[in-house]
């Protein structure tokens, strides 16, 4: 009795462990097997799926039909649900199998409306993962294409929340009244689109005013010149919006030839689909603010009780999300422009803290929105007089350091991507360091210039004005960037050290030694000019490391005061970092100089040479515009700064 219950047990799981293997075959073996298998057995997993549910999932249409034609495929089986309630059905809407599906409709039509303990359909799931030839069959079988999740969220939230933004334009443009529906958390379509600023061009890497977003700058460099080359489809004349709502999303619209040939490249092909992403996405924005009634942020109680029904308290209704305080706050350039130029009067939203979007565009440091809005807003000065619920002013928001999440006040992030212009992550190089502080103090003054004067004085509800909140805030920083630029300095002493002493011992150890009569080198008179060469290589190799060594010198007696930060240091830093560039360059450049004087090589040799000068002097200008390529934009932005600069009058 026990060896029979054993051989029982033994079968089952081979038989469970076959189910997976045949999944995905269409032998006679394997059709047989599923014929006999899924007679008698249950769940074959722990997540309680059937042999039915991986049929779906690898899309074996042969299987199926012939479980119909044997008439195993009852509603019993179609109806089975796995442990997160979903039938087979949701299973093959996830993964995008239109056959399997059209099976299983055919055979039992009501099952599009089966739901998981989501409260899920099919339908759903094929918007959430963005299959869209699933969703087309679905939505053709009569499916409630507005039927909402447990959190009210609609299938516009799925296909947004997914990023599949051209299918999104497909639903809107069937369902425009679902561009208007909230989910339990007040959030509309277009509220969700302004939490995902990682879909926005403003936001990618893929720009020429910000070159810090990568962790090699050339790269991005390259990747954002390509990106201006790549020519972009026009979504309203060259494809409909149903051909760019495909499965896989951009990659389906159809191109020009000669772009298909130069797409084959990965790193070109990357950067069309990306840039096709950003035309899409910013379409659909457009038409989401189309569609969007500004008065519910203007007047929160017009949202009225459909918001309520999902559990949202009267007291929460009144907070529903701005979409333009959303955006202003992970910085999406696009979609605040859009939004301030179809309702100019969104300019004056607040946040539940009191906050404007010129305050919160100081506070998140998004520099080219905060010049944006300087530019676009009639009633900027109004808004910079502003004062939040915490008495702080426009420079005491200026004054914040670091991640605002961190730091009061709290901001929820609700993406987790903070789009801060100024780099300040926790994990932060000693240069960075530098940049972080130079680029506060800059932000800060900045701010100042723009503001009222009498704002300087005024004390926020902690009793602190915006320049004692600053010198507040920045204490441990300043420190740490002080440390930071004398360990950086201490180290590029000793470079700069070593340099000049084999550039002093080549001036006195020339090519072919010195004439013992004159005391003149001896390749002077048969090789005048190319002496005088290595003579000036090695003179301006010292002159440069000399001049390296005193600059950081001073950079190591600094007094390293918070003003220091704005102009002397990121100055010194750029100076230093020259100096060494050139003092490393010309004296490789001497050895190659002197390799030829001593050894007198052949064409091909001297050729090998100067290609080799070459790659050595372009890599150091690829570790030059790496290193110090946000020291330099820091200092292109403060000269601006100082130029541009109106004093405010009296």
């Amino acid at each position: 009795m026990a060896s029979s219950c054993s051989a029982t047990v033994f079968n089952t799981l081979r038989h469970r462990s076959k189910a997976y293997k045949f999944a995905s075959e269409n032998t006679a073996e394997s059709l047989q097997f599923f014929c006999n298998f899924t007679r008698d057995e249950g769940a074959v997993d722990q997540r309680g799926d059937t042999v039915l549910h991986l049929l779906a999932i690898k899309g074996n249409v042969a299987a199926l039909r012939n479980l119909l034609r044997a008439d195993h495929l009852v509603d019993e089986m179609l109806l089975r649900k796995n442990a997160n309630g979903n039938t087979a059905l949701h299973e093959a809407a996830m993964s995008g199998q239109k056959g399997v599906a059209e099976i299983m409709v055919t055979k039992k039509p009501d099952l599009v409306f089966e739901r998981n303990n989501s409260n899920e359909t099919p339908l759903y799931l094929a918007a959430a993962f963005g299959k869209r030839e699933v969703f087309t069959f679905l939505e053709s079988k009569n499916s409630n294409c507005r039927i909402r999740r447990h959190d009210g969220s609609t299938i516009l939230h799925a296909a947004i929340e997914g990023e599949h933004y051209s299918l999104a334009i497909h639903i809107l443009g069937s369902y425009p009244d679902l561009a208007d529906k909230h989910n339990e958390k007040g959030m509309t379509a277009l509220n969700l689109l302004a939490t995902k600023s990682s879909s926005f061009k403003s936001k990618s890497s893929y720009v020429l005013n910000d070159l810090s977003r990568t962790p090699f700058i050339p790269w991005q460099m390259l990747e954002a010149v390509a990106y201006k080359s790549v020519i972009k489809t026009k979504i309203d004349e060259k494809v409909s919006e149903s051909e760019l709502a495909g499965n896989v999303g951009i990659s389906k619209v159809e191109k020009p030839f000669f772009i298909r040939v130069i797409l084959g490249y990965w790193f070109f092909g990357k950067i069309y689909d990306a840039k096709q992403q950003h035309e899409v996405v910013k379409k659909l924005a457009q038409k989401l603010i189309e569609k969007e009634d500004w008065s519910h942020y203007i007047d929160c109680e017009s949202i009225g009780p459909e918001v309520s029904s999902f559990g949202i308290s009267s007291r929460k209704k009144n907070k529903v999300p701005d979409p333009l305080i959303q955006a202003t706050t992970f910085g999406i350039h696009e979609l605040v422009m859009a939004i301030l130029q179809k309702y100019p009067e969104a300019a004056d939203s607040f946040d539940e803290n009191g906050r404007n979007i010129l305050h919160i565009a100081v506070e998140q440091k998004h520099r080219f929105l905060y010049q944006y809005l300087m530019n676009s807003l009639a009633y900027k000065d109004r808004m910079l007089a502003d004062i939040d619920k915490q008495g702080n002013t426009i420079l005491h928001l200026a004054s914040y350091v670091e991640n605002p999440a961190s730091s009061h006040p709290k901001i929820i992030d609700v993406a987790s991507q903070w789009g801060v212009d100024y780099h300040v992550g926790t994990k932060r190089g000693s240069v960075e360091v530098i940049n972080q502080m130079s680029w506060d103090v800059l932000w800060f003054k900045r701010v100042k210039d723009d503001s009222y004067p009498h704002l300087r004085h005024l004390r926020n509800m902690d009793g602190k004005t915006a320049e004692e909140l600053f010198e507040e805030n920045r204490s441990s920083l300043r420190v740490e960037a002080e440390k930071a630029a004398k360990h950086v300095s201490a180290n590029l002493i000793i470079v700069a050290i070593l340099i000049c002493t084999i550039n002093f011992a080549a001036l006195f150890t020339v090519p072919g030694g010195f004439n013992q009569n004159t005391g003149d080198p001896i390749l002077l008179s048969d090789h005048w000019q190319e002496m005088q060469f290595f003579m000036v290589y090695i003179g301006l190799a010292l002159f440069f490391s000399f001049l390296s060594l005193a600059n950081l010198v001073l950079m190591q007696v600094s007094r390293f005061d918070t003003n220091d930060f704005h102009i002397a240091v990121p100055v010194k830093s750029i100076v230093a970092s020259l100096t060494i560039m050139y003092s490393t360059g010309l004296s490789a450049t001497a050895y190659f100089q002197g390799y030829i004087l001593e050894s007198k090589p052949g064409t091909f040799i001297a050729t090998f040479m100067i290609l080799y000068m070459f790659v050595v002097w372009y890599v150091l200008a690829l570790v030059m515009v790496d290193t110090t390529f946000s020291t330099f934009d820091y200092m292109y932005y403060a000269l601006l700064h100082l130029i541009a600069y109106k004093s405010q009058g009296i």
